[in-house]
C-alpha cells in the first residue's frame, strides 16, 4: 500500500477533514463528525464552562481542552495539541485543527486528521494546514499553496504551484503525487499537471522546475479531496503477477432489517448487482430507498442532476463509467456504486484502464438523518490467490474521514481484519461476509449534521469482527441495529 510521502500520518491514516471552497463542502462550515462517546460532564469539562456556553457554536481559545462533541477536533486551549486525553472508540478518525479554532475553515486553513489510539484516546493531529502555521495569512506570492478537489473530477495540479512556478523555464515543469494510505494503486499524473483522484483524502503533490538561471527548484503542497454526504471506500492489497482477490462493498438500506442480497440482488442492499450505472436501469431490484424529484436536497433524493456540472461527480467516473451515468441523463443516484473491482494488475497506473486497482466506493450524496445504514464487505472470490487479504474500509461524512476500519478498530489488542484464501473459495455459496459498521447522521444544536460510525462486533469485550457466510447473511440481518443514532 502506498503512503503519503511528505504528509505525516497518525497510525497510517490521512484524510481531508473537510474541504473549503469546493461546492460547499467545508471542514467546519459544512458537516462535522462525532465518533467520540458523549462524555459531557464526565471528563471534568462541562457545558457550564465559559469556553462552552451558548451551545458552543462559537469556538475560541480557552483555558482547558474540552471533550464534548461540540468541541471534537478543536484545540480548545490553543497549545498545539488537539483533544489530548479525550476518549474515543476504536477505529474512529476525526478532523482536527491546531491553534485558534476561530480560524478553522477560513481561506488557506485546512483540517488534519487524528486516529483513535490503542489507549482509546486521540493520537496527534497530522496533515492539514493550521493556525499554528498562520494558515490565515495564506501563502506568499512566490509560494506553493494547498489546493482542493472532489473524487473523479480531474484537477489541475498547477493551481497549487502557480506562485512558485512564475519563473519556470518552459518545458521544465513536472508534478508527481503520492496518495493517502490505503490506496491500492496511485494514479499517474497525465497531460502535464492533470490528475484524477479516485478516493478521498489528503494527497501530497511534489512540483519540480528549472527556475531563473536554470536553477532546479521544488516544493510540496497538499491536495485535499472530499465529497459531500456519505462516501464509503474499500481497498485491499494485491501482489505483482496475480489478478488480486475479488471483494465487494455493500451498503444496507437505512432503517431496514431485511436480509442482505449477496448472491442475488435485493432492493435493500446496494452492491454490484443493482447499484452501478448500468444495473440501476436494468436490475430487477434497484435500490429505490428515497423519493425522486420533485423532492430536492438536502432531503434524501434518489436521482439528482445538479446545475453545477462538477457536483455530478459520477459523470467523471473512469473506465467509461462516467459516460454510462451521463447516458441516464438523470445526474447521480443515491445510493450508487461508482466503482467496482474484480481483477486488476499492480503495475497499471492509468485509472482509465480496466486493469487499474481502483477502490470500490458507495455514495449517498444526501443521506437521511437519525437512521442507521450498515456497511458490509463480501469476499466474492479469491481468483486463485493463496495469501490472506486485509480489507480496509474508510468512512467519510461530508468530506471528513470518520473511521478507518480493518487495520484498526477490531480485536483487543488491536490487529488487522483478514480474509484467508479459503474464505473466498466458494463463490455464491459459503464465502465470508464481514459486517463492518453502522453509520448515521444526526443534527446538532448549531445548525450542522454530525456523523456517528459504530463498528459491529461479534463480541464487544474482545472486539471480534462479526463474520458470517454469504448464505447466512442472505437469510437474516444480524445483529440488530443498536439504538439511535
Amino acid at each position: 500500500m502506498s503512503g503519503t510521502g511528505g504528509v505525516s500520518g497518525t497510525g497510517g491514516v490521512s484524510g481531508t477533514g473537510g474541504v473549503s471552497g469546493t461546492g460547499g463542502v467545508s471542514g467546519t462550515g459544512g458537516l462535522t463528525g462525532d465518533a467520540s462517546p458523549d462524555t459531557d460532564g464526565a471528563d471534568g469539562a462541562s457545558d457550564a464552562s465559559p469556553d462552552a456556553d451558548a451551545a458552543t457554536c462559537t469556538l475560541q481559545c480557552g483555558s482547558a481542552e474540552l471533550c464534548d462533541p461540540s468541541h471534537a477536533g478543536v484545540d480548545d486551549d490553543c497549545d498545539g495539541d488537539v483533544d489530548e486525553g479525550c476518549p474515543c472508540v476504536p477505529g474512529a478518525v476525526q478532523a482536527c485543527f491546531k491553534g485558534d479554532p476561530s480560524y478553522r475553515g477560513t481561506l488557506g486553513c485546512h483540517d488534519g486528521v487524528q486516529l483513535c489510539s490503542a489507549q482509546l484516546t486521540w493520537a496527534g493531529c497530522s496533515g492539514g494546514v493550521h493556525a499554528t502555521e498562520q494558515c490565515f495569512n495564506g501563502p506568499g506570492p512566490t509560494d506553493c499553496a494547498p489546493t482542493t478537489g472532489v473524487p473523479f473530477v480531474p484537477v489541475k495540479l498547477g493551481d497549487g504551484s502557480k506562485g512558485f512556478s512564475a519563473d519556470a523555464v518552459p518545458g521544465s515543469e513536472s508534478w508527481s503525487v503520492q496518495c493517502p494510505p490505503g490506496a491500492s494503486q496511485c494514479p499517474a499524473v497525465t497531460s502535464g499537471d492533470k490528475f484524477q483522484a479516485l478516493q478521498s483524502g489528503e494527497y501530497t503533490v511534489t512540483y519540480s522546475k528549472l527556475g531563473a538561471g536554470s536553477v532546479p527548484g521544488s516544493c510540496k503542497y497538499p491536495l485535499f479531496v472530499a465529497a459531500p454526504g456519505l462516501r464509503v471506500e474499500l481497498t485491499w492489497e494485491h501482489k505483482s503477477g496475480d489478478d488480486g482477490a475479488d471483494l465487494d462493498l455493500h451498503l444496507h438500506q437505512p432503517a431496514d432489517s431485511k436480509a442482505w442480497g449477496l448472491t442475488s440482488a435485493v432492493a435493500q442492499d446496494c452492491g454490484w448487482g443493482n447499484c452501478t450505472a448500468k444495473q440501476l436501469t436494468t436490475a430487477s431490484a434497484p435500490p429505490t430507498w428515497f423519493a425522486g424529484p420533485p423532492a430536492t436536497p438536502p432531503a434524501p433524493v434518489a436521482w439528482w442532476l445538479d446545475a453545477v456540472a462538477e457536483k455530478n461527480t459520477c459523470y467523471y467516473g473512469p473506465q467509461g463509467l462516467g459516460t454510462q451515468w451521463k447516458s441516464n441523463a438523470k445526474g447521480c443516484h443515491n445510493p450508487r456504486l461508482d466503482l467496482e473491482r474484480t481483477k486488476c494488475k499492480s503495475d497499471v497506473t492509468d485509472p482509465e484502464s480496466a486493469s487499474f486497482c481502483n477502490p470500490e466506493n458507495i455514495n449517498v450524496d444526501f443521506p437521511p438523518v437519525s437512521q442507521w445504514m450498515r456497511i458490509g464487505v463480501h469476499y466474492h472470490g479469491n481468483n486463485g490467490i493463496t495469501y490472506d487479504v486485509s480489507p480496509r474500509v474508510k468512512v467519510f461524512c461530508d468530506g471528513e474521514l470518520r473511521a478507518d476500519l480493518g487495520p484498526s478498530g477490531f480485536y483487543s489488542p488491536t490487529k488487522a481484519v483478514a480474509f484467508a484464501p479459503s474464505d473466498g473459495a466458494n463463490p455464491g455459496s459459503g464465502n465470508r461476509f464481514w459486517t463492518v459498521a453502522d453509520v448515521g447522521f444526526v443534527a446538532d444544536g448549531c445548525g450542522k449534521r454530525r456523523c456517528t460510525v459504530s463498528p459491529v462486533y461479534a463480541n464487544s469485550t474482545t472486539r471480534a469482527p462479526h463474520f458470517a457466510t454469504d448464505t447466512v447473511a442472505d437469510a437474516a440481518f444480524l445483529p440488530a441495529y443498536p439504538p439511535g443514532p
